[in-house]
């Protein structure tokens, strides 16, 4: 059962739950009102359960606490702190917000004193589930990295081998400009095939990258421009997913220069800033007064704002290009 069906059928079990203590002992003094306002705050948390709608959730969570609440309300934030996939920092923002929020409507339709009994519970709660669901999640993104790894081995390098015994064997047959290609297509073959090696190794391990042999890797294979590399010493990226991807920008930084710029020199400085590791290039190339988001820019930038990160493209005529990107070391 995969994380959102997971979440959905536990969810519904849940939110089914919550209207059982109302539904064997309704107070008598409650208005028909006020039932039907709580009826239809929980009627929406189980519609927006189903179509991911969290602020609706929360919403009507509310919703019921100040109607007619029963104290077990709380239960569906715990659902509602098990569907956030957002980085650790703004998920623990958002449980305290939606913890204080509760807080609130208990103090209203009981007293403060129970606001302070429940909500410190719940918030536990809260956390837990959220921290459950993430490492349930971080296993699986694990089993399918070993998975995806295994493959590239067992296919591309599999495939690569084969191609580069069937070049050497080309190279003793061959002389003059034609050796000279193989010889190039044959070097190409097994920097491809060390490529494939070092991310099967990284996908398969939880240990820190060696970046400055990724880039260098990278930088051996173009003849120009000429990439002057300056990696600060306390830069340490234990993270896999994040390590990937500063070595995928600088190759899309150093494949753009080679390919558009029309420089003779390209530098990329790597070091700490506030809690990122940022990655610094600029060329001497001709630049542009536009800079136009091709398929490698619009890829780099979706990679690094999708862990949370930044990146800035600053180019005029004449004077280069210049790309910031701030990659953030932890959730």
């Amino acid at each position: 059962m995969d994380r959102t069906r997971l979440i959905r059928v536990g969810g519904t079990v849940t939110w089914l739950a919550v209207a059982v203590p109302l539904a064997i002992a309704l107070p008598p003094s409650i208005t028909f009102t006020r039932i039907a306002l709580w009826a239809v705050s929980w009627l929406a948390f189980g519609l927006a359960l189903h179509r991911g709608w969290l602020l609706i959730e929360v919403a009507a969570v509310i919703g019921m606490v100040l109607t007619m609440c029963d104290g077990f309300e709380g239960t569906l934030l715990v659902i509602v702190a098990m569907q956030l996939t957002m980085p650790r920092r703004r998920a623990f923002v958002w449980i305290g917000v939606q913890t204080l929020l509760l807080a609130v409507a208990v103090g209203i339709h009981w007293a403060p004193r129970a606001a302070m009994l429940l909500a410190p519970p719940y918030l536990g709660f809260q956390i837990l589930a959220y921290m459950t669901i993430e490492s349930i999640a971080h296993g699986s993104r694990m089993a399918e990295r070993l998975r995806i790894s295994r493959e590239l081995h067992d296919a591309i390098g599999h495939h690569l081998t084969a191609l580069t015994l069937n070049l050497e064997a080309a190279l003793q047959r061959t002389t003059g400009d034609a050796h000279a290609k193989i010889e190039v297509a044959q070097s190409l073959a097994r920097s491809l095939l060390g490529d494939v090696r070092e991310i099967v190794a990284s996908m398969e391990s939880e240990q820190g990258t060696d970046l400055a042999h990724a880039i260098d890797t990278l930088i051996a294979d173009v003849p120009r421009p000429r990439v002057h590399l300056r990696i600060a010493s306390d830069v340490r990226v234990d993270h896999p997913e994040r390590a990937r991807t500063i070595i995928r920008c600088a190759q899309e930084i150093i494949t753009n220069a080679a390919r558009h710029s029309g420089a003779e020199n390209l530098w990329i400085a790597i070091d700490c800033d506030e809690g990122n590791i940022r990655i610094h290039a600029h060329d001497d190339g001709r630049g542009s007064d536009e800079v136009a988001a091709g398929f490698g820019l619009r890829t780099m930038r979706s990679r690094v704002e999708g862990i949370g990160g930044e990146l800035r493209v600053d180019s005029s005529a004449g004077h280069g290009f210049d790309v910031t990107a701030l990659v953030p070391t932890k959730s």
